[in-house]
């Protein structure tokens, strides 16, 4: 039987395998290039990438006077170098096997064989060390450091994996005895007389790692834990403007264990109350008390911004103000986010203080009346009774203790508790309460 016929005879594709033909040179790998902008060498750890990123970003910075296309680049050769896997990618590929999305593993080479059986082109299953979970922080910040933007410290605890012993505890393990190696017991809990409730949970005994260790061969700097205890401050930058809850994240900043990644600290930025400003996203609310005067003629007054300065404020000639009113002072407001030349308004929210009753005298009260434009109604009194009002109080009311009063809705009873009689009687000029 001939599977292949012809002159030439031999393997079909002997010529492909045998090219000895000119080769292509192999494109040179850049895989400096983020090394050389975060001013650090490649023997550098994940964690230090991520501490100089820290200090490049105090000058760096476009709220520093840095160049955001420059500050851009930095950012992101350092999310590359900080992470293992990608790390792994950039030093054999550079940053086109970073783009491409190739993996940090060893790659198979795939022959002819593969793929005229179909069998090329399969990509071998990546499998790491699992990720632990993140930590959450509240950093409390006032309005002030939140416009001007802030560096704030927090202090933390986090476990970390004990270095003198790479995380196993000792040496020369044996199987615990209590857990017979598997790590986890059968728990009994006492819920009540004579009740119980079963529950599976680690081991006391090991700590959940199946294995214990004779106190000679116990590791002496974590006492066979395999973990200890650190304190570290972490720096937190605050951008100016950041919205309320806004988050920082700081990878690998959260417990470690042995075989595990550590997960990311995230920092939860809470704006703290101010006396004088409400923000509202970028733009702010100022509460103000006018007299009636003001509100007629025209205010002005002086207020500390949050920048540090005093600011005056002053009504455009000829501007009356009733109760409620809101005027916009532009460019008073937060700082945008990211765009620092940029700022939103400030709401002047107006409240109009009235004389107390029986402060005017007779003259005052004829002058305000040839001042204020509007006539006064005249009213034709003969054969009417005259009555006047005096101010209003709940003692007025009369009591319903008849059977005729007891027939009426509560509704109409509580009318004059309705609030919104309540701005009526104080706001209405004419003295009438309704």
């Amino acid at each position: 039987m001939h599977f292949f016929s012809g002159g030439g005879g031999g393997f079909p594709f002997e010529d492909f395998f045998s090219q000895q033909g000119p080769q292509e040179p192999e494109e040179e790998v850049d895989n400096t290039r983020f090394y050389t902008l975060l001013g650090v060498d490649k023997s550098i750890s994940c964690a230090d990438v991520k501490k100089a990123f820290r200090q490049l970003a105090k000058t760096k910075h476009p709220d520093k006077g840095g160049d955001p296309k420059e500050f851009q680049e930095i950012t992101h050769a350092a999310e590359i170098l900080s992470d293992p896997e990608k790390r792994k990618v950039y030093d054999r590929y550079g940053e086109k096997g970073i783009n491409q999305g190739m993996t940090g593993g060893d790659t198979e080479a795939t022959s002819i064989f593969d793929l005229l059986s179909g069998r090329g082109g399969r990509r071998r299953e990546q499998s790491g060390p699992q990720r632990g979970e993140d930590a959450t922080h509240t950093l409390k910040a006032s309005l002030e450091e939140i416009y001007n933007g802030a560096v704030k410290k927090i202090a933390i605890n986090r476990d970390r994996v004990c270095q003198a012993c790479n995380g196993e505890g000792g040496t020369n393990a044996k199987t615990c005895s209590g857990c017979k190696g598997r790590g986890m017991v059968n728990k009994l809990q006492m819920i009540g007389p004579n009740m119980y409730t079963q529950s599976v949970g680690a081991c006391d005994d090991c700590n959940g790692t199946g294995k214990t260790y004779d106190a000679k061969n116990r590791c002496k700097e974590c006492k066979g834990k395999r973990i200890f205890q650190e304190r570290k401050v972490i720096e937190v930058t605050i951008d100016k403007g950041i919205p309320n809850h806004h988050k920082y994240s700081f990878m690998g900043e959260s417990d470690e264990k042995p075989g595990v990644l550590p997960g990311d600290l995230i920092v939860i930025i809470e704006e703290k109350h101010h006396e004088i400003f409400k923000r509202k996203h970028a733009d702010l609310i100022l509460l103000k008390k006018i007299t009636i005067k003001e509100a007629l003629t025209g205010y002005k007054f002086k207020v500390a911004h949050l920048d540090g300065t005093e600011k005056i404020i002053e009504s455009t000639p000829g501007d009356i103000i009733k109760p409620g009113d809101v005027r916009t002072v532009r460019d008073l407001g937060m700082p945008i986010m990211r765009t620092p030349f940029k700022f939103g308004n400030l709401f002047v929210t107006f409240e109009v203080e009235f004389p107390p009753p029986k402060s005017l005298n007779a003259r005052q009260i004829e002058e305000l009346k040839n001042l204020i434009p509007g006539e006064s109604m005249e009213i034709d009194s003969a054969g009417a009774e005259k009555h006047m009002t005096i101010e209003f109080d709940k003692s007025h009311q009369t009591e319903n203790n008849t059977k005729i009063h007891s027939d009426y809705k509560d509704e109409e009873e509580d009318d004059l508790n309705d609030p919104r009689f309540e701005g009526a009687r104080r706001v209405n000029c004419s003295g009438v309460i309704f």
